[in-house]
């Protein structure tokens, strides 16, 4: 069985690795080897600020690009979703443990932002 901790950001997630025995950092996450507590395969990763985000009004609609005050509010039929620019590593990381995990512990912070993170993904 294969378990992922998603943390908030960097910190938090060397926090958590803090609690282990064994911990090795990857490149973008961190591999526990703590049979104490886990049984099999163990990872730690996390996000920082929003790996992912909204997508801007004009891939909705081009009318929407310019703002003009006749179009507010803005209700598109559903939320389109995008990486980050500078974020596209991190969120590769993410997804690619998650993928294969068969338990995510959500660890982020309590909040509709934090607990989107690990959905998107």
């Amino acid at each position: 069985m294969t378990v992922t901790v998603l943390a908030e950001k960097p910190s938090q997630a060397k926090h958590y690795a803090e609690a282990f025995q064994d911990v090795r950092q990857k490149d973008g996450y961190m591999e526990v080897n703590d049979h104490r507590f886990f049984q099999g395969k163990t990872y730690i990763t996390w996000g920082f600020g929003h790996l992912v985000e909204l997508a801007p009004p004009e891939n909705y609609s081009e009318s929407w690009k310019k703002w003009h005050l006749d179009n507010l509010p803005i209700f598109p039929e559903s939320f389109q979703f995008q990486i980050s620019k500078d974020k596209t590593k991190q969120f590769n990381v993410v997804k690619q443990l998650l993928k294969e995990t068969d338990d995510i512990i959500v660890a982020t912070d309590c909040d509709r932002e934090g607990e989107n993170s690990a959905t998107r993904c």
